[in-house]
């Protein structure tokens, strides 16, 4: 067996255990942990405090990290969303040279609009003039 399986194992056996006790210090009273021989542990307010500020954090790093996504964003009526510096329109060529998959390339807005509204002419037209391989 590697190493890393074995770590793996005690990892997942590891967790179960932590979790059983966890269970046990929220539902035993303090008197039963007292007769286990537990005489010092946490406040039984910290098993729902802990899980509590868990979910709350990850709530703000997602509304968080939404809101730092919008405001990198361009407005709605910008020419970058269109077409920026890292645009990479289809070389016919380039991809002619290269057996396999064809190179990712970005579509050009009209032929998006023609898919869209469905202009059958200029769809056919695009199809026929980059279905060569």
């Amino acid at each position: 067996m590697k190493s890393i399986e074995i770590y793996g194992f005690i990892g997942w056996i590891s967790s179960y255990i932590v979790f059983v006790v966890y269970l046990a210090w929220i539902f035993l009273p303090e008197s039963a942990l007292h007769s286990l021989g537990i005489h010092f542990f946490p406040q039984k307010y910290w098993a729902l405090a802990i899980p509590s500020f868990f979910v709350a954090t990850i709530f703000t790093v997602i509304t968080g990290y939404a809101a730092l996504n919008y405001c990198f964003c361009n407005n709605f009526n910008s020419y970058e969303n269109i077409e920026d510096k890292y645009t990479r329109f289809h070389n016919l060529k380039k991809t002619e040279l290269h057996e396999g998959l064809p190179e990712v390339y970005d579509i050009p807005i009209n032929v998006v609009n023609n898919v869209l509204y469905w202009q059958k002419e200029m769809v056919d037209k695009y199809l026929h003039k980059h279905n060569n391989y």
